[in-house]
């Protein structure tokens, strides 16, 4: 559930700096969604390689 919410505030935050700072929705919609996917996975790959790596 932490790496949900994690990847939400990334996307979140990165989304509404971009909304700040070109005024344009979609693109500040896209880059949040392609940053909240981004995060989800880094964390997932980091997640597998701490619990593998044991």
């Amino acid at each position: 559930m932490r790496v949900f919410l994690a990847g939400l505030v990334c996307g979140a935050v990165s989304g509404g700096l971009s909304f700040n700072s070109t005024g344009d929705a979609r693109a500040a919609v896209a880059v949040a969604i392609i940053v909240a996917v981004l995060a989800w996975a880094g964390f997932a790959f980091a997640f597998a390689v701490i619990e593998l790596g044991d």
